[in-house]
């Protein structure tokens, strides 16, 4: 009877975990990248999609709408109120 070789079995038995784990470890490295691509191109998708809702608040410019400028608040209020305190019903009768 062959007496049982222990230290060949563990040798052997230590490959094969090493192997086993840098099995693993390859496989959780491919799905690492994979999911970092995917979390990539979300992100790249959500930014294109948060510029173009931000892009028109960004780039309106009042000036480009016309070409004159009215008069400025202040004076258009202060004409309104001119009028409202102007106003005299019996001076545009012709009776």
């Amino acid at each position: 009877m062959t007496p049982i070789d222990i230290p060949t079995i563990e040798r052997q038995a230590r490959a094969l975990r090493a192997q086993e784990i840098q099995r693993l470890q390859g496989l959780f490295a491919e799905r690492l990248r994979l999911y970092a691509l995917l979390l990539g191109n979300s992100t790249l998708s959500l930014l294109s999609l948060v510029a173009a809702t931000l892009r028109p608040a960004f780039s309106w410019n009042p000036q480009q709408a016309s070409g004159k400028t009215g008069p400025a608040l202040g004076v258009r209020l202060n004409r309104l109120a001119r009028r409202l305190f102007a106003w005299n019903p019996q001076a545009q009768r012709h009776c």
